[in-house]
């Protein structure tokens, strides 16, 4: 299965009871564990999370709401 394209600057809201949005700022790619994205929570420049790739693009924890560009 090809791999999800994520690029920096692209937004998602993450999937809770408290839906927040998320920049991608980062992307991981070691040859030793899977590709993970570091991202920066909009409007807010201090808190960042890293999660897997394949987290990122499950729907059921976060949703593209915006490409960069």
């Amino acid at each position: 299965m090809p791999k999800a394209v994520v690029n920096l600057g692209d937004l998602f809201v993450k999937s809770d009871r408290l839906p927040s949005k998320w920049v991608v700022e980062k992307l991981i790619q070691r040859p030793d564990i899977p590709d993970h994205v570091r991202l920066r929570k909009k409007d807010h420049d201090t808190k960042t999370i890293t999660v897997a790739l394949s987290v990122l693009t499950d729907t059921k924890h976060f949703k593209l709401l915006e490409r960069a560009g």
